[in-house]
């Protein structure tokens, strides 16, 4: 048994401590003795009251007593645990792009599952499975894994079930790559009271490639110029750029041989995108590898997943997926007379929408030190207490309505005696 407010039961004691000793201070009426001069006793009601260190009143006490000890030990809220000695294991499974063998990572959730065990799957955000049989419909995905993600939901669901159980063991079915770990993993992995045990998957290739670029367009191009002077353009290209509305076998192109097709109009008659309510002008645009500080019109109203943003966050350049390739329309028009492309700004802008669909992805498994610090812990902890993971802000004790009642009737009873005794006297 524990309290989820175990202050309480020490404010409950000291009122009973209180109580007692203002008992033993007892008031009492003192003996009646005949007076030889009672004419001399004026003819009005005379009090007299005596002090003496003796415990009285011990059955009014004893009610008070036990009202107050009722009452803090609701306050203070007993959880009984259901079951004594149980370990609940939550196995977190990697279903990201960063798995190599979905059938693996499979397979290795099964070797450790049994009855009682909670099953979490994860990329990008982390879900709760059903069961062991719920692997084989949730499949892989083409997100990115966060570690992040999968050890704030293990806490999650290990603060839901603590009440029901004594310890918890983590196990994490994972390649563990590098792409999978921010700046906030380590934060939550410290508020994880245990060890991690690790289990190891084999990793995806990384995508990681020099863009070869094609395109139907000259030299006289401006953005064909500027990606000359990045030494992209290249025969056997895994990048294609139009700069005008893409033809069915620009789609096929793309759909059948995992090929990156940038839709990238020279002019806004060059595209069928649906346009902005507003049309206006913006003083930047930024990718994930570099920015680009000029006053571009903004016309359309773009939708997908965003590759490249204005100033203002609104998507300026968004890929979809088609087929085993992607398209990316890329909705930045510059002024044929400006010389922005020519410039290092864009050559480092350029190369998010030159990547992989999808970004580029690195191979590289976490370092050694990093593997260190997520397993932690040591044989003899590497379970994780369920008293270190309760929410007690949130957690309730079914006992503290009963206790309550216990107490509103104690007091009643105490009434009901006190009174008693006053009509006795």
């Amino acid at each position: 048994m524990s309290w989820l407010l175990p202050s309480a039961l020490w404010a409950a004691g000291a009122a009973v401590l209180a109580a007692i000793v203002l008992h033993f201070i007892a008031r009492s009426r003192p003996l009646a003795e005949s007076l030889p001069t009672a004419r001399f006793v004026p003819q009005r009601p005379v009090h007299a009251r005596a002090r003496s260190i003796a415990l009285s009143d011990v059955v009014l006490l004893l009610l008070r007593s036990a009202a107050v000890l009722a009452l803090g030990a609701a306050v203070a809220g007993p959880v009984f645990a259901v079951s004594r000695g149980r370990v609940t294991r939550i196995i977190v499974v990697d279903q990201s792009r960063d798995v190599g063998d979905a059938r693996e990572a499979r397979d290795s959730a099964r070797s450790v599952f049994r009855d009682g065990d909670v099953l979490v799957a994860f990329d990008s955000v982390a879900t709760r499975l059903s069961g062991s049989t719920a692997l084989d419909s949730s499949g892989p995905t083409d997100a990115p894994g966060s570690l992040s993600a999968a050890l704030a939901i293990s806490l999650r669901v290990a603060a839901q079930l603590s009440p029901r159980s004594d310890s918890f063991e983590l196990v994490v079915v994972s390649p563990v790559s590098a792409d999978e770990i921010d700046q906030a993993t380590l934060a939550i992995r410290t508020e994880w009271p245990g060890g991690i045990r690790l289990v190891p998957l084999r990793g995806a290739v990384g995508n990681e490639r020099a863009p070869r670029v094609e395109s139907a367009m000259g030299q006289n191009d401006m953005v064909i110029a500027g990606l000359s002077l990045m030494g992209v353009v290249r025969a056997n290209a895994n990048v294609r750029i139009l700069r005008d509305r893409p033809s069915a076998s620009d789609t096929v192109w793309a759909r059948d041989t995992a090929h990156v097709l940038v839709s990238w109009p020279a002019t806004d008659r060059a595209a069928a995108w649906q346009q902005r309510a507003t049309i206006d002008a913006i003083g930047g645009v930024t990718s994930s590898t570099g920015v680009l500080i000029g006053r571009f019109p903004r016309v359309w109203a773009l939708r997908g997943h965003a590759v490249a943003r204005w100033a203002d966050g609104e998507p300026a350049v968004v890929e979809n997926a088609v087929g085993r390739g992607c398209i990316r329309e890329v909705g930045i028009l510059f002024d044929p007379a400006s010389d922005i492309t020519l410039r290092a700004p864009f050559r480092q802008f350029v190369a998010a929408l030159l990547a992989p669909c999808g970004g580029i992805r690195p191979s590289a498994r976490a370092d050694s030190l990093f593997l260190a610090s997520l397993a932690g812990g040591t044989p003899l902890r590497h379970l994780a207490a369920s008293s270190a993971l309760r929410e007690r802000t949130t957690e309730s004790s079914t006992w503290t309505p009963w206790l309550l009642g216990v107490g509103a009737i104690l007091l009643v009873v105490e009434m009901a005696t006190r009174k008693s005794d006053r009509r006795l006297a």
